[in-house]
């Protein structure tokens, strides 16, 4: 074969692989667009509702958490004590509520009735006249107690005469007199209950008697019959505001242990034993690793080829030969200009908008942080669907 037919060979492959490649070139570059971003993850901002002082930090920064796992305690001392003393406010209003709705011992129902029969006998005899047993009882009395006055009177005299005459000693005067004193005010009290049978009793002892004889019926009453409706219902409700109390303390002790919500990575975490930590203030920033996504810019002349919901491919420097895949979940409706500053209708190709794409990564292999390339083709298909499509 001569030289110049060689060399016409190939300049034709030479032209025919050149003609491919530029087609091939406006083919993907019509069909298919690349956008660039950051991974980023979801920022969690963690901390107390109560506060307190840090007991212990147990998270460092950088490390990764499972979900549950403790970052920091606080020191617990005065909740302890609050919960104890709102348990046992919740034992005692327990108690007054068991005494006001259990049944009554019949043995405390029967030592009152019992007691109530003789206090009323007592209010009846009162209130009749005195039988004659009654009075020949009084009578009697009456006479014993002037027979010992008397012989108490003979016997101080006699030995009055002795201690005159220094026979016998002082004290044993002395308690002859005290003898006789007492068997004289013995004689007038029988003397006195002899004249009140015979009178009958005094308004005052029956009233006393009404009254202990209407307090034990009144008792025995409220035994058989049981407290008021509104007595329990005002101990059951002291009950439910002593458990509620003891719940909010149990809660509030919860959140002394500062715990993480889901996986995630330890972004920040600036904290030492000893400091005070505001309640409701957030201590721990953590970094979603189940969930992270890619932010990128949308060119406005690429925005009818993307929407929510697309399939799209997603590739990092770490990872050159892997292709991750990613589902567009938000485009911002309001668009931007990178520069901020450009203003002129030639510039305006450079307005772009801000697209969130999430990413499947089961092997954890990506980072926060990562540069990526977002891969949109303009056949794909979305991977959900509503009942529009929606591009923010």
């Amino acid at each position: 074969m001569k030289r110049s037919t060689v060399i016409l060979i190939i300049l034709a492959g030479i032209l025919v692989v050149g003609t491919g490649y530029a087609l091939w070139n406006i083919t993907a570059t019509r069909d298919t667009f690349v956008i660039s971003g950051v991974i980023e993850a979801d920022d969690i901002h963690v901390g107390s509702k109560v506060g307190g002082r840090v007991l212990k930090v147990v998270a460092k920064e950088g490390e990764t958490v499972k979900e549950g796992e403790t970052l920091v305690l606080l020191e617990p001392h005065e909740l302890d004590a609050s919960l104890a003393e709102a348990q046992a406010a919740l034992r005692q209003v327990e108690a007054k509520y068991s005494l006001l709705t259990a049944d009554f011992r019949q043995e405390e129902i029967e030592r009152l009735d019992a007691a109530a029969k003789p206090a009323q006998a007592e209010l009846d005899q009162l209130i009749s006249e005195p039988r004659q047993r009654v009075i020949d009882q009084a009578a009697a009395d009456l006479t014993t107690a002037k027979t010992q006055a008397e012989n108490a009177r003979r016997f101080l005299k006699r030995v009055e005469d002795l201690a005159q005459r220094e026979l016998i000693a002082k004290q044993e005067y002395d308690d002859a007199q005290v003898k006789a004193d007492e068997a004289e005010h013995g004689m007038n009290s029988a003397r006195e209950r002899y004249d009140l049978v015979l009178a009958g009793a005094r308004k005052d002892e029956i009233e006393r008697a009404r009254e202990r004889v209407a307090e034990i019926n009144a008792k025995l009453r409220q035994l058989r019959n049981g407290h008021r409706k509104e007595q329990i219902a005002q101990a059951k409700s002291e009950i439910e505001a002593a458990r509620a109390r003891v719940e909010l303390i149990r809660a509030q002790m919860y959140e002394t242990v500062i715990r993480a919500p889901v996986d995630a990575l330890v972004e920040s975490l600036d904290l030492e034993r000893g400091d005070l930590v505001a309640a409701g203030q957030p201590v721990v920033t953590l970094l979603r690793t189940g969930s992270l996504w890619v932010r990128a810019y949308l060119p406005e002349a690429r925005l009818g080829l993307a929407r929510r919901g697309l399939k799209v491919k997603i590739r990092v420097a770490s990872f050159p030969e892997k292709d991750f895949i990613g589902i567009i979940r938000r485009i911002h409706r309001q668009g931007e200009i990178i520069p901020h500053n450009l203003q002129t209708r030639e510039e305006r190709v450079l307005q772009v908008f801000q697209t969130e794409v999430v990413i499947d990564d089961p092997d954890h292999e990506l980072r926060p942080g990562m540069n990526a390339d977002v891969i949109i083709t303009k056949d794909a298909r979305p991977f959900f669907t509503g009942r529009r499509d929606q591009r923010g």
